[in-house]
């Protein structure tokens, strides 16, 4: 079993496109910068402020428990 502390970082290969994204995954949540979702999901970073702003707006997740200035996590 791993420990819980242990932070891995995985390099993902973008698919037709030079480069990777690298994702960080500590206590079992994955996190990544807006500009590496938007690497991942092939979309521009407004997309993915966008999406996150609906899913703010609809409650699905509180701004104030996911987000800081250099993150976004969450267990929900």
């Amino acid at each position: 079993m791993p420990d819980m502390n242990e932070i891995q970082f995985l390099l993902y290969q973008l698919p037709d496109a030079d480069g990777s994204v690298q994702v960080v995954i500590r206590d079992e949540d994955i996190w990544a910068t807006q500009k590496a979702m938007a690497q991942l999901f092939c979309v521009g970073t407004p997309a993915i402020s966008k999406h996150l702003t609906h899913i703010f707006d609809e409650g699905e997740l509180r701004k104030d428990v996911v987000v800081s200035k250099m993150e976004i996590a969450t267990r929900h």
